[in-house]
């Protein structure tokens, strides 16, 4: 691992999506080198790529809460963070924003009361057949090609291609690398917050993914050291939001 690499899985997990020939733009090195650096990386570091489907595409709701790791929940989730302040960050789906709380109230009896309950504003999505189809094959083959697509479809790549901006524009899609922290020599923290349009400027450089809405968001960021994580989350608290909550990773998952 050297500083090329740290970079390459930065920007990949920020959008794992993004060309290695823009890549290889972003880095000043060839296609080629990227291409190498990449395949090395697979498999070792970046454990695999998975395809986080958002709940509002099924017609669903979903939300994050936090409890201390004393254990591990058993239940059904979607997603599990596991942070070095012993809490366990659970992201959970209901057909409604009401089964959600009940399903919080169920987890807060086996785990204890929650550290943080997020909810964010959503609108649920009808998806039609085609969209189920096209999410079952990127599920089982996230880095299918268009084109391959669009036979298996039975329509042009242009229609794919044009569905597939859509949803990913949508953040309906979501094309997640599971990256083995250590190995790669990074940290990732989130910063829980309601002064959302001040981290968006804040945390520009170094997030890698945003959920959030008009009241609230987590902001999961990127550092290479817990003294680029102090210095940033103590001068955005001491500026603008003393209530800010952070929590930094040492594993995540994805079902």
């Amino acid at each position: 691992m050297d500083e090329i690499d740290k970079q390459i899985i930065k920007i990949m997990l920020k959008d794992a999506r993004t060309p290695q020939r823009k890549l290889a733009q972003k880095l000043n090195i060839s296609p080629p080198a990227v291409s190498y650096r990449v395949n090395k990386l697979m498999g070792d570091v970046i454990k695999r790529l998975v395809l986080y489907v958002n709940p509002n595409f099924y017609g669903k709701y979903h939300g994050y809460v936090a409890f201390n790791n004393i254990k591990d929940y058993e239940g059904e989730y979607l997603a599990k963070i596991r942070c070095i302040e012993r809490l366990n960050i659970y992201e959970i789906e209901g057909r409604s924003r009401e089964e959600l709380k009940v399903k919080i109230e169920g987890m807060s009896e086996e785990l204890g009361e929650p550290h943080m309950i997020y909810i964010p504003s959503q609108t649920p999505y009808n998806p039609s057949r085609f969209d189920l189809k096209l999410v079952s094959i990127l599920k089982e083959r996230p880095l299918v090609k268009p084109v391959e697509l669009a036979e298996e479809l039975g329509v042009s790549s242009k229609t794919v291609r044009r569905h597939m901006r859509y949803m990913f524009g949508k953040n309906f899609f979501r094309l997640i690398p599971i990256v083995d922290l250590e190995k790669a020599g990074i940290l990732m923290y989130a910063v829980f917050t309601k002064k959302v349009e001040i981290a968006q400027k804040f945390f520009y450089n170094t997030t890698v993914r945003e959920i959030s809405d008009d009241n609230a968001g987590i902001f999961v960021n990127v550092a290479d050291n817990v003294d680029e994580i102090n210095n940033m989350t103590l001068k955005f608290r001491k500026e603008f939001d003393q209530e800010a909550d952070v929590m930094i990773t040492s594993k995540y998952e994805f079902l």
